[in-house]
């Protein structure tokens, strides 16, 4: 475990700008990280199959284009973006509200040591005996925050230590994202209040994050290897999708197929990982090239 002081030069830029900086950082792994470009994804910690599901698909493309995942690695929505982020081969920052004796939550010790191993850092303003405390959490947030150049709530409660750290993120003058979330499901009404009442960009894909945070513009999308070639089946469809979402309509018109065996051949380009449907919009490649 090493310990970096406000006063050192290599202290975070990123934290010195915030209001209250933690004055002492403890840390394991990958320090670098703190100067890459950093995203953080928080939500529900009784995180829905739906929020899962789409939240991997935003992880996903993120760290595809080498943006570091930041979270809070509690259970839900934190253990899936760092999951997912190791689970591409990529980075992230863990922030804990507790010092590195006390891992907290126990079932994520696995996870804490994982991230250390694969290259990622874990961080903490605690010293190495404190345990996890109701009021640490909300404390730890503005550290998410503020290592960030935005953040992307998935899915919320009414009242949430999510919702806080939405608000210590526009307090610090970052953007902040939220997944429109399901009527029918009380993990929507936290995020749908954030962009009805709180300004928060709705985000329908992770174009929609990247074209709003002037830093993410310029990074290029890695193509994995798998996708480097398409199957002649699909270079009708492929040849016409970009960045942008095409309709299911304008596909059909286009490559002159029927509705039913476009969606066949749609269907197993997701299931090939070169596409993704945006809901309500069409279709999209997965990958620049």
């Amino acid at each position: 475990m090493n310990i970096i002081n406000y006063e050192d030069s290599n202290y975070p830029l990123s934290l010195k700008s915030i209001k209250d900086p933690p004055m002492k950082l403890y840390y394991e792994g990958n320090y670098s990280l703190v100067n890459s470009l950093c995203f953080s994804i928080v939500g529900s910690r009784d995180l829905t199959a739906y929020g899962r599901k789409i939240e991997q698909k935003f992880v996903k493309d993120l760290c595809l284009r080498g943006i570091t995942i930041v979270s809070g690695m509690a259970v839900g929505a934190d253990t899936v973006a760092h999951e997912e982020t190791l689970n591409r081969g990529k980075r992230t920052i863990a922030v804990l509200p507790c010092g590195f004796h006390h891992i907290y939550p126990e079932q994520n010790e696995k996870l804490y040591h994982q991230i250390i191993e694969k290259n990622g850092l874990v961080i903490s303003e605690y010293e190495p005996n404190i345990k996890a405390q109701a009021t640490y959490f909300l404390k730890r947030n503005r550290i998410i925050a503020g290592l960030s150049q935005g953040v992307l709530v998935v899915e919320a409660k009414h009242r949430s230590g999510t919702s806080v750290t939405a608000k210590l993120a526009r307090e610090q003058g970052k953007k902040v994202f939220a997944l429109p979330g399901r009527l029918d499901s009380k993990n929507g009404v936290g995020v749908n209040r954030l962009i009805k009442e709180e300004g928060a960009i709705m985000a329908i894909s992770s174009r929609d994050i990247v074209d709003e945070i002037p830093e993410f513009q310029d990074l290029v999308k890695e193509i994995p290897k798998k996708n480097e070639f398409v199957k002649k089946e699909y270079r009708k469809i492929y040849g016409i999708l970009n960045d942008e979402p095409v309709s299911l309509d304008e596909i059909c018109f286009r490559t002159n197929n029927s509705i039913q065996a476009t969606l066949n051949l749609l269907s197993m380009m997701e299931i090939d990982d070169l596409i993704e449907e945006i809901v309500g919009a069409g279709y999209v490649r997965k990958y620049k090239e």
